[in-house]
């Protein structure tokens, strides 16, 4: 996947923003109207609105982060970090704003979310640095892998198999998110892996390998999870 065409090529064509924005707005209906009411779908709203942004202005994007005097390694993971902190602010907002009676009691229900994914994302970031640098892959393929993480992540086939409606609007909201979560990282990129593989094993590769990285990351999350130190369950409400 070259430089060229990650920064010229659309994200998405526009069937398929259709059907995320009508994804996105059934999510942002359901949550208000289940019961407890909750502002949860605007959390879809506001964070891929900000990363549809950042993908607009792209160009201009990826050449200001190539040229910052930084080691390429750092830069890369250091920008998913700190998507990784955007996107659970917001998710932390959006999900409790409702239940809260004070802006003090909402910003500390935040920092669980940090807390948290700051310890179960990492690897996955640091799994793309190594296989974008290695392989060549191209757009859709990092999209289609990278959201089928984030599908398997947030263990979307429960919510299609228990409530079908809600699970499958899900999908692309959830496969966009982990997408946007990565996308300053991969725009940082000043060279990319060009060894070609076929395809089946650069399919497995690039779903396995960020696995299998997070792995030591997801160990240490399970023992502060058993020590009392991290909530895990803040995830799911």
């Amino acid at each position: 996947m070259t430089d060229k065409t990650i920064t010229a090529q659309p994200l998405m064509d526009r069937r398929l923003l259709v059907l995320l924005i009508l994804s996105v707005a059934f999510l942002v209906v359901a949550f208000l109207g289940g019961q407890p009411s909750s502002t949860r779908g605007f959390y879809y709203a506001v964070w891929l609105t900000f990363s549809g942004l950042l993908w607009k202005n792209r160009e201009r994007f990826s050449l200001w982060l190539k040229n910052r005097p930084l080691p390429e390694i750092p830069l890369f993971v250091g920008l998913g970090l700190i998507m990784i902190l955007v996107e659970e602010t917001i998710a932390g907002i959006a999900v409790h704003l409702l239940s809260v009676k004070s802006i003090g009691e909402l910003l500390a229900v935040v920092p669980p979310y940090y807390f948290n994914n700051l310890l179960l994302l990492p690897g996955f970031i640091v799994g793309w640095y190594i296989l974008l640098k290695l392989y060549a892959y191209s757009r859709t393929e990092v999209f289609a892998l990278v959201g089928l993480f984030g599908l398997f992540s947030e263990k979307i086939y429960v919510h299609v198999l228990a409530i079908p409606i809600l699970g499958i609007a899900l999908i692309l909201p959830t496969m966009f998110t982990y997408m946007a979560i990565i996308m300053p990282s991969i725009l940082s990129l000043r060279s990319q892996g060009t060894r070609q593989l076929n395809i089946p094993l650069r399919y497995l590769l690039g779903f396995i390998f960020p696995i299998i990285v997070s792995m030591p990351f997801i160990f240490i999350h399970t023992l502060l999870t058993n020590a009392g130190l991290i909530d895990p369950t803040i995830l799911t409400k």
